[in-house]
C-alpha cells in the first residue's frame, strides 16, 4: 500500500459522503424534533421575505435580463418576479436575490449562508413535483443540515484559503434538498454529491471591491445543486467519496492534505444546525454586526454625537478585520463595509436600505470618519470565534473614552429575533412590494405550511403579478 493510500484510509472524515447521503435518504418529517420543524418554517419565511424585496435589487435584475437575452420565458413561477423561468433558472434567480441585500440568514460556526442556496432551489421543485408542505420541510432539513455539517467541519480554513463558504458547500444543500423532493435513491444521492461537487467555487475576492458578485454565488449554487440531482436522477455519475477522498473537497478546499481532514457531524449525533441559524435584522454583513450593534448603544446611551468623534477603536475578531478597508463606492461593497457602516452606526444610531443611497455613499463626512477608525484582532477577542462573534467597541470624544463589548448580535441564538420580530421583518419587506394585506396572507401560509397537500399554490403566490 502505498503513502497516499495508506492516508486515505485512516484520514478523519471517512465515510462523510455516506453519511451525507444516509441521513438525507432516512430523514422524514414525523420523526423531526419540533424544534427543527419550527426553525425551518422560520428559516422559510424569512428568506422567502428577503427573495421578494431581494428580486427588485440592481444585480437580480441584471440578471434576468441575461436570461432574457439567451432563453425564453418557461412555465416555473419565480419568487418575487414576473416573468417565469425553468427550474433551473428559477433556482439561480431566487438565489441571487436571496442574497442580493444582506438580509439572509446564516451560519456562524461555517460562517455560511443557507436559506439563500437552500430555499430557492426547494421552492420551485416543491411545486414541480405538488410536494407537500411537510414534504417542503424535509428537504430544507435536508438542505440546511448538508450545508452546516460541511461548512462547520471546514471552519475556519475554508474562508482562510480565500472561498465563500455558501458557494462553496452550497451545491451539495442545494443537491440534497431537491434530490430529497425527487426521491432519488442512495446510489443516486452520492452520484448527486459527486456532481455538486465539481460546481464548488466562489472566491471572497469581493472584499476588495465588487460585491455584486457575491450575490451571484447563492444563485449559481443553488442552480448548479438542483442540475447536479437532476442529472444523477437521469444515471449521470458523479466521483465516490467526493467529500473525504482523495482530490475530493476537503482536500481542495480546506486543509490541502486529507489527513487533516475533520469528520462531519450530523442529527442525531450533533443538534439540528437549522435550530442555531442567525436572523439577520440590518442590511449588512454579519461579521460587523456585532461593532455595529455595540455603537448603537455607546452612542444612545452616552449621547455620543458624531461630529464630536475623535477616534473609534474596534477590537474584533480575524476574519472580521479582513473588511476593515472595504471601500464603499457602490451599494454591496456598502454593506461590507466596516468603515461605511460604523459610520451609519454613529451617524445614525441605524442601518437602514436609504442610507446606502448615492448620495449619502458620497458624503465626505465618511471618509473622514474612516481617518478616525481602526479594527484590530487582539489574540484575547480572536480566539472567542466561531463560537462567539466579539466585537469591543471603544469611542473617543472630548468627554471621555467609552467603551462597549457585543459578543454576539440580534438575531443569534443567544440574543433571538423571537417569531414577532420575524413576522414584522417579513411584513416590512413583502408589504411595499405586494401591499400589506397580500403580505400578510403569505406569511400566513408560510407559517402554517406544513398543513398544504400541494405547495404549487403557494410558489404561484409568491410570484409577482
Amino acid at each position: 500500500m502505498s503513502h497516499a493510500e495508506a492516508v486515505h484510509t485512516l484520514q478523519p472524515a471517512a465515510g462523510a459522503t455516506d453519511a451525507l447521503v444516509k441521513f438525507t435518504s432516512n430523514l422524514r418529517y414525523d420523526a423531526l424534533p419540533a424544534d427543527a420543524k419550527h426553525y425551518a418554517k422560520r428559516h422559510l419565511l424569512d428568506t422567502v421575505g428577503v427573495m421578494i424585496a431581494g428580486a427588485g435589487g440592481s444585480i437580480a435584475t441584471q440578471a434576468e435580463n441575461v436570461l432574457k437575452l439567451v432563453r425564453p420565458a418557461g412555465t416555473v413561477p419565480v419568487t418575487g418576479r414576473s416573468r417565469r423561468a425553468d427550474l433551473l433558472d428559477a433556482a439561480f434567480l431566487g438565489g441571487t436575490a436571496a442574497h442580493g441585500i444582506e438580509l439572509d440568514d446564516g451560519y456562524r460556526h461555517g460562517s455560511a449562508h443557507c436559506g439563500c442556496v437552500v430555499i430557492p432551489a426547494v421552492i420551485p421543485m416543491a411545486a414541480d413535483r405538488k410536494a407537500s408542505g411537510a414534504q417542503l420541510i424535509e428537504a430544507i432539513v435536508c438542505g440546511y443540515e448538508t450545508n452546516i455539517a460541511l461548512a462547520r467541519a471546514c471552519a475556519p480554513d475554508l474562508r482562510h484559503r480565500g472561498f465563500h463558504p455558501t458557494s462553496a458547500v452550497g451545491p451539495f444543500g442545494a443537491a440534497m434538498a431537491t434530490g430529497k423532493l425527487r426521491g432519488l435513491n442512495a446510489q443516486q444521492l452520492a452520484n448527486a454529491l459527486g456532481l455538486a461537487a465539481s460546481s464548488s467555487a466562489g472566491l471572497f475576492a469581493f472584499v476588495a471591491g465588487g460585491g455584486d458578485v457575491k450575490r451571484l454565488h447563492a444563485g449559481h449554487a443553488s442552480r448548479e445543486g438542483m442540475q447536479a440531482a437532476l442529472l444523477a436522477e437521469q444515471g449521470t455519475e458523479g466521483p465516490p467519496n467526493v467529500i473525504e477522498g482523495r482530490d475530493g473537497f476537503m482536500q481542495a478546499f480546506a486543509f490541502g492534505r486529507i489527513d487533516k481532514a475533520r469528520p462531519i457531524t450530523l442529527p442525531p449525533q450533533a443538534e439540528y444546525g437549522i435550530t442555531d441559524c442567525y436572523i439577520k435584522p440590518y442590511a449588512c454583513c454579519r461579521h460587523i454586526q456585532p461593532a455595529v450593534e455595540a455603537a448603537f448603544g455607546l452612542c444612545a446611551d452616552e449621547d455620543i454625537k458624531f461630529d464630536d468623534i475623535k477616534k473609534v477603536d474596534v477590537e474584533t475578531y480575524k476574519i472580521a478585520t479582513e473588511h476593515a478597508h472595504v471601500p464603499w463606492d457602490d451599494f454591496a461593497s456598502a454593506q461590507l463595509s466596516f468603515p461605511y457602516l460604523m459610520g451609519l452606526a454613529t451617524r445614525y444610531r441605524g442601518v437602514k436600505f436609504e442610507h446606502f443611497d448615492d448620495k449619502n455613499r458620497a458624503d465626505p463626512a465618511f471618509t473622514d470618519f474612516a481617518s478616525k477608525l481602526t479594527v484590530s484582532a487582539p489574540t484575547e477577542i480572536d480566539q472567542l470565534y466561531p463560537k462567539l462573534r466579539p466585537a469591543r467597541v471603544t469611542i473617543t470624544t472630548s468627554k471621555g473614552k467609552f467603551v462597549r463589548q457585543a459578543d454576539e448580535a440580534w438575531g443569534s441564538r443567544q440574543v433571538p429575533l423571537d417569531d414577532e420580530g420575524l413576522i414584522a421583518k417579513f411584513h416590512g419587506l413583502v408589504g411595499p412590494v405586494f401591499g400589506e394585506p397580500r403580505a400578510k396572507r403569505l406569511s400566513e401560509l408560510l407559517w402554517n405550511v406544513e398543513a398544504l397537500d400541494n405547495v404549487a399554490p403557494l410558489a404561484e403566490a409568491l410570484a409577482k403579478v
